[in-house]
């Protein structure tokens, strides 16, 4: 079952063509990234300024100019910001595929060579006929330059820049890719491919721009997944390796709350109103310009938040290509976690074989799974990674197919325990066996029993004149008082034979007082029968019914015996013969009780017995001392010792 188990998850994983099994996974992450915000509480290095709604309303009262804006206007807007505040880098998150006004094209080209001004392109990933073209793109490195290249997205489709614009020397591309489940943009490709060039996002380009350096990128397998190593991009000699999975997309590391970004809104900038303390922090940083405004359809769902500027996600990526991070271990993570479950799987077996409770079975892989999930968290927290689930999906699966099915079995087991006892012993103890779920008790041992068996004196003569309905009823009356004594000293009732009955004690439970118990429970049917007697009733037909009993202490076999057939709990040896013949024995001389010299040895109370010799019994060699009643009625018990 562990093997199958294990089996059954790893093809899952591997071959998940309706994705259930990935998508719980991203949606786990996705709950990581969201409160891992909460808990880090991270400031940005970098800045957003935000065309807002007040923004074009500012620019209409002092420009007369309603949105959208002249491209002068950006270009004055991003004047104020390189010359006045002096920041470093600016990466413009919007689109300008159209020309609209050379003049101001020509000034935002201009600032573009004077600064380390960022324009974005997009690309589209529909289908070539389905795909818009627009504009012209700009940049990239050529295929060969990048071994391994290959794995990343091919585009088939742009909305590029202008005619003009198409010269500014640092471009970046904003391609969003949301996921199919649930919309949220959890994955951006680092590079897109197209005509024969690779292309690098918005966040690379705007370090690439500021280092005034070129590209040297590689891609190399990686033990968990494809590593992107861009060598040099920070300016520092420094190379910054991305991981990204078999599609080229990169897992966004979401880090920042949104409320922890610092908002700068154009309108203050247009009025050169900005706090003194966003002024000093302004000079040689690198700022994201874009529009965030509700009306103007730059708005995304990520982990964080269900509506967010886009912006905010190459915020995300910038601040994390500036820590220089490395997002996966040296390690494989997906072999680590499933050697992990797998062993943590194996130790539920154990629990299991070695009768764990019920409790501890179906709590324990519930906090492992529970455990799990909260390593995941703190990895993500800690060292940024995101950890494959393999276990926690390991350990519920356990809790959702093995629990269920040892309850199944464990019910099973119940029900033929308590099938297979029902009809032997007294309700009481048929409840201790099931409760404790004692399967040993069926296995076949040798044990010293002491054994019982009676019957109806002449109950041949009686068959003669007697119809066979009322005989059955009779014997299934007397029968029924013979065992309910049985049942009242605990006995076990091994069968029914005809008229007869017999019972055991010292199995399935032992019982050291399990002589005295024989020779009570005889000399207690004996008075049930009397009793019997007494009540009359048509059944006897006016002829007393009298029991013949034999009890007999020996070493025999008992236990669940027989074929797959049929099979039954019973004892099978020489001394439940010789209790056969010591009942046979009793009607030849005419007496209600003959126990065995090996029973009266086994007493620990006295009763009323006396030793009628030694006889030899049918079938045996060696005689057996008997004792019989000294009040043939068997309805005293006087404390007498046993006479020898």
């Amino acid at each position: 079952m562990l093997i199958g188990i294990a089996a059954v998850l790893l093809l899952v994983q591997r071959y998940d063509p309706e994705n259930v099994y990935s998508e719980w996974q991203t949606r786990v992450w996705n709950t990581y990234q969201h409160w891992g915000v909460k808990v880090t509480d991270r400031k940005p290095l970098a800045f957003v300024v935000q065309i807002d709604g007040e923004s074009i309303k500012t620019v209409r009262q002092l420009y007369g100019e309603d949105w959208p804006w002249p491209r002068k206007r950006y270009a004055e807007l991003l004047r104020i910001l390189f010359e006045e505040y002096h920041v470093d880098v600016v990466g413009v998150d919007m689109f300008m595929p159209y020309v609209r006004d050379a003049e101001g094209n020509d000034a935002l080209l201009t600032l573009a060579r004077q600064h380390h001004l960022v324009f974005a392109q997009v690309f589209d990933f529909s289908p070539s006929d389905k795909a818009f073209t627009t504009g012209r793109t700009v940049g990239g490195v050529p295929m060969q330059a990048v071994p391994g290249g290959e794995i990343f997205p091919q585009a088939n489709g742009y909305l590029g820049l202008t005619p003009q614009l198409a010269e500014a020397p640092c471009v970046g591309h904003v391609s969003p890719v949301k996921d199919a489940a649930n919309g949220l943009i959890t994955k951006v490709p680092l590079l897109v491919r197209y005509d024969g060039r690779l292309y690098p996002m918005l966040a690379m380009e705007m370090l690439r721009c500021k280092a005034d350096g070129q590209y040297d990128l590689s891609v190399s397998p990686h033990v968990n997944g494809w590593q992107l190593a861009a060598h040099d991009l920070l300016g520092d000699g420094e190379t910054v390796r991305l991981l990204v999975d078999e599609s080229g997309l990169w897992r966004v590391p979401y880090q920042i709350k949104t409320n922890n970004i610092d908002a700068i809104f154009a309108s203050d900038v247009f009025r050169r109103q900005l706090p003194d303390s966003i002024v000093s922090s302004l000079r040689n940083s690198m700022v994201l310009l874009a529009g965030t405004a509700p009306g103007l359809g730059d708005q995304h769902a990520t982990p964080l938040d269900a509506s967010v500027a886009g912006v905010t996600v190459h915020l995300q990526l910038l601040e994390w290509l500036l820590s220089g991070q490395e997002n996966a271990p040296a390690f494989s993570l997906d072999v680590w976690s499933w050697m992990i479950g797998i062993v943590g799987l194996a130790g539920l077996y154990l629990l299991l074989v070695y009768g764990a409770g019920a409790g501890v079975v179906v709590v324990t892989p519930l906090l492992l799974a529970v455990g799990w999930l909260g390593l995941g968290f703190w990895a993500w927290v800690e060292k940024q990674w995101f950890i494959p689930m393999h276990p926690a999906v390991v350990f519920t699966a356990f809790l959702m197919i093995q629990v269920p099915l040892e309850w199944w079995l464990a019910q099973r087991t119940t029900g033929r325990l308590r099938k297979l006892f029902q009809d032997y012993l007294p309700m009481q103890l048929v409840g201790h066996i099931v409760n404790d779920n004692r399967q040993d008790l069926l296995l076949p041992s040798k044990r010293c029993l002491t054994l019982l068996f009676a019957d109806i004196a002449n109950f041949t003569q009686r068959a003669e004149h007697t119809s066979p309905e009322v005989l059955a009823e009779l014997t299934q009356q007397i029968l029924e008082r013979l065992t309910a004594v049985a049942h009242q000293h605990e006995g076990t009732v091994d069968k029914y034979m005809g008229d007869a009955v017999m019972v055991f004690w010292n199995a399935p439970f032992p019982q050291e007082d399990h002589a005295d118990r024989g020779v009570n429970a005889a000399i207690d049917m004996m008075q049930a029968i009397a009793q019997f007697n007494a009540e009359g009733g048509p059944l006897l037909q006016g002829e007393p019914v009298a029991v013949r009993i034999g009890v007999n202490t020996g070493e025999v076999v008992v236990g669940d015996l027989g074929t797959r057939f049929r099979h039954a709990y019973t004892a099978i040896g020489d001394a439940v013969n010789v209790t056969a013949r010591l009942q046979s024995l009793a009607r030849e001389l005419q007496e209600s009780l003959v126990v065995s010299k090996q029973t009266v040895e086994c007493l620990s109370k006295s009763w009323p017995l006396v030793s009628s010799g030694d006889i030899t019994l049918k079938g045996r060699q060696e005689a057996v001392g008997i004792y019989t009643l000294t009040n043939p009625k068997g309805s005293e018990r006087n404390g007498e010792s046993i006479e020898q």
